[in-house]
């Protein structure tokens, strides 16, 4: 199973909402994919043109459910799954966090909501939610309704979330003039420490696997990358970078950086994480993008409504998925 991360928005240079800054629709090739392609996992798409969440099997192109209750995607969304294999939707209208077993609601949070525009999970299985507009992070217990406890010291407009290996808490900050991300100790509320240099607008966090933090900045264009436990800059990638709204590490350690005006995926590896190529066929107003479970990259594109699929280190279609897609805002997977 594998679990998404958050996007940004909010103020002082935030990506514009949900399918603004759209693209000529353009055709994109279809290729019959390879059984050695074809995965037993679902792929989630939370759809903003129509409020929907549909679910794909493998590399179906035609969704096997579809949700619709007790969703409001009008501007953003997020999804995430526990370990239990419950959907949870973010819904930054409604201010409330929707979740499902299948298509049936299980449990619907409001308690404490305000804009929620990240989600992540501890290693207790806690919810982490994180309200742009109330400036906190509040956390829930597995099954829970009302908040456990309130994170609010250091946090300003929080678009984006992640947990590094010892179970820190790390907060994307993207509250104009001030950019920071914020530490947290494992089940703590106080700052353990904040980074702020060269931080510009941060809306996606990740780490590789040496630990290393990097910060995805909407505002700068750029990633920071701090060494692991350290507040100061290691390095800054820039070269292909524009209106970025995601990034993920594949299994090899690479980069993909999704740049939503550029109409392009870019590809980072490396000692230094060089610039090594842009994916561009098939790419319309990208917005999102996930890898699933044995390594394919999966692109939701706003400008034409289909996820494009490419194989494990490559940039020409494998497949593309319209049916069921209207305006795809977030992307995951699970077994």
């Amino acid at each position: 199973m594998s679990i998404s991360t958050g996007v940004l928005a909010g103020c002082g240079g935030s990506p514009p909402p949900i399918g603004e800054a759209g693209a000529t629709p353009q055709s994109s090739v279809i290729v019959a994919a390879p059984e050695s392609h074809r995965v037993p996992a679902n792929l989630y798409v939370s759809n903003s043109g129509n409020n929907t969440i549909t679910v794909y099997r493998g590399l179906g192109k035609t969704p096997v459910r579809t949700i619709s209750q007790g969703l409001d995607l009008a501007v953003f969304s997020y999804l995430a799954l526990d370990k239990s294999g419950h959907v949870y939707c973010a819904n930054y209208e409604a201010n409330t966090v929707t979740v499902y077993a299948k298509k049936k609601i299980v449990r619907t949070i409001a308690d404490g909501v305000d804009g929620p525009r990240a989600l992540a999970f501890d290693g207790s299985g806690n919810l982490y939610v994180a309200n742009e507009n109330s400036g906190t992070v509040t956390v829930y217990a597995p099954g829970g309704i009302s908040p456990l406890r309130t994170i609010s010291d250091g946090v300003a407009t929080p678009t984006t979330l992640a947990f590094d290996r010892s179970g820190n808490l790390y907060v994307g900050n993207a509250s104009y003039p001030y950019s920071t991300v914020t530490i947290y100790a494992a089940g703590s509320g106080s700052v353990l420490r904040t980074l702020s240099s060269d931080l510009d607008g941060p809306n996606a966090l990740a780490f590789d696997h040496k630990g290393d933090l990097y910060v995805l900045n909407w505002s700068g264009q750029d990633v920071t990358v701090f060494a692991s436990g350290s507040s100061s800059v290691e390095r800054v990638i820039s070269r292909g970078i524009a209106g970025p709204t995601r990034m993920a590490f594949d299994r090899s350690g690479n980069l993909y950086v999704v740049n939503q005006p550029a109409n392009t995926v870019t590809v980072y590896g490396g000692l230094h994480m060089a610039f090594r190529r842009a994916i561009t066929e098939g790419v319309n107003d990208p917005y999102w993008l996930a890898f699933d479970p044995i390594g394919n990259l999966y692109i939701g594109n706003q400008g034409n409504n289909t996820i494009t699929v490419y194989a494990s280190g490559e940039g020409n279609v494998l497949e593309t998925i319209s049916k069921g897609v209207d305006v795809p805002a977030a992307l995951t997977f699970a077994r």
